[in-house]
């Protein structure tokens, strides 16, 4: 399943550290939007990524979006430009 996640987090240093852990789980695709493909059903890593989401960010300060697609919407996708490959080439394999 595919995952898009979105953040506005306050704090400098808690949007390094969610960039990076996100890099765990996907790519960056615009400066605070990223994209996950978590296998099939992707259930233990969403949790596993969600987890780290929640360790991350400050809850009465900072916002996280988690939009998952269907495999039906995944295909519909249009992006222009550049953002084109970064939005639909996966890497082989993340490291979490």
């Amino acid at each position: 399943m595919k995952y898009v996640i979105t953040y506005d987090i306050a704090d400098e240093r808690r949007r390094a550290r969610l960039a990076t852990a996100l890099l765990d789980f996907g790519r960056r695709v615009e400066e605070s939007v990223f994209v996950a493909t978590l296998g099939d059903d992707g259930n233990e890593l969403a949790g596993q990524m969600r987890e780290r989401i929640r360790r991350t960010i400050e809850p009465s300060e900072d916002c996280v979006h988690i939009f998952p697609l269907c495999a039906g919407c995944g295909e519909r996708i249009e992006v222009f430009g550049r953002g084109d490959e970064a939005f639909t080439r996966d890497a082989s394999y993340y490291v979490v």
